[in-house]
């Protein structure tokens, strides 16, 4: 009888010690929903984060002091160039040739 104990306490602990290596089984819960719920939540939070974070790169609509600078010096040198170019296909009549008269020969 003392054997019958002691082999049927093994077999439990080797059973309790076997369970341990299972992954446990997970029965659906009434409450998924709400770990649905969050996960909503957590996506409008993103976004809003997103927007937020996209406000800070985003460019301004008025025109800063440096651009209008940069745009008055780069139409300034445009011109100069366009003004030099105009020199160089200027055209310019020729003087006028001096009229040979007819001299007799002297020879």
């Amino acid at each position: 009888m003392a054997r019958f104990t002691l082999i049927a306490v093994l077999v439990a602990c080797l059973l309790a010690l076997t369970s341990a290596f299972v992954p446990p089984t997970f029965v659906s819960s009434p409450h998924s929903s709400a770990h649905f719920a969050s996960r909503v939540n957590a996506k409008k939070e993103k976004r809003l984060r997103n927007r937020d974070n996209m406000r800070q790169f985003k460019t301004k609509r008025g025109s800063s002091r440096r651009r209008l600078m940069k745009k008055i010096a780069s139409n300034a040198a445009r011109q100069s160039e366009m003004e030099f170019v105009a020199k160089l296909f200027q055209t310019q009549e020729a003087p006028a040739e001096p009229e040979i008269r007819d001299r007799p020969n002297r020879r």
